[in-house]
């Protein structure tokens, strides 16, 4: 029967700040991933804590990677609510109703240059309002939950991105509006939902980020 190595205190400390310096800040799937390790290395290893974790570089790296996309599903599911609420809720459907008037009458009543232009900055502005917020706060750069939030900012620029490669896109002035609309709306429920969420996350880590 193979002999068992209990893991002593100091490992456990070791292993901890090796976790940390990993990524893994958040409290709950550390220790779920601490309690595996420690079991598999006081089954598996042959005392030498440091020898083991070298073989479990992978796994503890694709522990990460399958965290992240499970946080990245639930961000963008509860974004896609975010954006649903501008046409729900009545407070925001005004907002939703000035900002179509707006974007409407700028098609109708003016030339395509001041257009684009308008276009461009909007949604500009905006998306580089939601990247300010997502990364001025260095202390959450840690947070693995943080680091998911921050990656799907930049889903709205990557339509707007594929959009400019359309060749003369007022060309359907109606089709063209309807789409600046929902961009920008789109872009605004994820900037709020950040916004929100970055406060969610500090609240809740705040004894880690200090």
């Amino acid at each position: 029967m193979k002999e068992k190595h209990i893991i002593t205190d100091k490992q456990l400390n070791f292993l901890d700040k090796f976790l940390t310096k990993k990524g893994y800040v958040n409290s709950e799937n550390k220790i779920e991933l601490m309690d595996h390790l420690i079991c598999d290395f006081e089954l598996n290893g042959n005392g030498n804590l440091s020898q083991f974790l070298s073989t479990k570089l992978y796994f503890i790296e694709q522990q990460k990677s399958k965290r992240e996309k499970i946080l990245n599903k639930l961000y963008l599911k509860e974004m896609f609510k975010e954006f649903l609420t501008f046409f729900s809720d009545f407070k925001r459907i005004l907002v939703t109703l000035f900002v179509f008037l707006f974007i409407f009458c700028l098609t109708k009543y003016f030339n395509n240059k001041i257009i684009l232009a308008s276009f461009a900055i909007s949604l500009f502005i905006i998306q580089l309002y939601g990247v300010y917020i997502s990364f001025v706060e260095k202390r959450l750069r840690k947070l693995e939950e943080f680091k998911a939030l921050a990656a799907v900012t930049y889903l709205p620029s990557s339509i707007i991105i594929f959009s400019s490669y359309i060749k003369n896109p007022l060309k359907y002035i109606e089709l063209f509006t309807f789409f600046w609309f929902l961009i920008f709306i789109l872009t605004l429920s994820f900037v709020l939902y950040i916004k929100r969420k970055k406060n969610e996350l500090i609240k809740k880590y705040n004894f880690l980020i200090q």
